[in-house]
């Protein structure tokens, strides 16, 4: 199966010929392909289950287990994440067990595992999505999924191999746990199961299409986030808007009524080729809102920018072609895109 198809089908044809006769005619979303052909196997490692059973002797056999499963990410787990000390410390052992039997730790467990005994329909939205993924980068690998209990430390861990997600952070933006950590409000309307796999494949896209760029502008930086989401678009073609660019129902109809508006603030500033770092960061940072915009919009309007400039590219492409996309010239996307908001 090949990773691009045609975008102009027969059915948009005659949609443009119809159109000419009615008042319109509603085309199928062209990344909205059947990828049921494609083989993909998706097995959730519940380590957020499987620690707190751990005994002695269990630990002898799991640990080397999980050790070789998961390698890196495993390691980064029980030794950044969570802090443990070396993954092959002779006390590790204790150390898991204090941190399995903090009551504040078992309190939490045994809400997650209330909320999510079952993850079924989790790892059905991830299977679908890393086919789509499979479909537009045959080459590449699908990596083995870990589920964890990070102490509130992590949304996400990604290596070359592995991911892992950090299931305490997906408890809905009401859990009790997020109003006394203080998290702030823009980050919890994030946390929220819908968000899990999501998020998974978003860390995941960008891990692997870094910008490689040594001194970056704006429009580098904002054409290199619109591929990521555009990407996100052709892994999850039925989702919302908001469970990609991580805004809530507000902040995506802010950025949609002032594009035109941010638009115009960047070209009449001059700032599209601006490398200034912290200039780049207002407009592409996490926050409650865009700094130098109003209070109302969402943060990283650039990167909305973006990802319209990269819609507004591949509309006028014959191929929906990924991997090319991810490896064209931020000038070359907003010269052949004509985007006009």
């Amino acid at each position: 199966m090949l990773p691009k198809f045609k975008t102009r089908s027969l059915q948009t044809l005659l949609c443009s010929l119809i159109i000419v006769f009615t008042n319109g005619c509603e085309t199928e979303n062209p990344l909205d392909i059947d990828v049921s052909g494609i083989e993909v196997s998706v097995e959730l490692g519940r380590l957020d289950q499987a620690w707190f059973d751990l005994t002695p002797v269990s630990y002898r056999e799991r640990h080397p287990q999980w050790q070789a499963e998961y390698g890196e990410l495993y390691q980064r787990y029980v030794e950044d994440v969570l802090g443990l000390g070396g993954w092959n410390d002779s006390n590790l052992f204790n150390q898991i067990r204090r941190f399995t039997t903090d009551r504040s730790i078992l309190e939490v467990h045994s809400d997650l595992e209330q909320q999510f005994s079952d993850l079924e329909d989790v790892q059905v939205e991830l299977e679908e999505a890393w086919k789509h993924y499979k479909y537009y980068f045959p080459n590449q690998e699908i990596p083995k999924h870990m589920i964890f209990m990070g102490g509130f430390n992590t949304p996400l861990a990604v290596t070359d191999e592995a991911l892992g997600i950090g299931l305490e952070m997906y408890m809905g933006k009401d859990a009790v746990y997020y109003e006394f950590l203080q998290i702030p409000l823009f980050i919890r309307q994030r946390m929220t199961r819908a968000h899990m796999a999501p998020t998974a494949l978003k860390g995941w896209i960008s891990s692997d299409f870094v910008l490689d760029e040594e001194n970056p502008t704006l429009l580098d930086k904002i054409v290199h986030e619109g591929k990521v989401l555009f990407a996100m678009d052709a892994m999850f073609p039925q989702a919302d808007d908001t469970l990609k660019i991580f805004y809530d129902g507000k902040g995506m109809k802010w950025a949609v009524e002032h594009e035109e508006f941010v638009w115009a603030h960047f070209i009449d500033k001059a700032m599209l080729f601006e490398t200034d770092a912290a200039l780049i960061g207002k407009y592409t940072n996490d926050g409650p809102f865009t700094v130098d915009l109003a209070k109302e919009s969402p943060s990283g309007m650039g990167t909305y920018i973006g990802w319209q400039i990269v819609k507004a590219y591949m509309e006028r492409q014959d191929e929906i072609d990924l991997t090319k996309m991810m490896s064209t010239d931020a000038e070359e996307i907003l010269n052949n895109s004509k985007y006009k908001p």
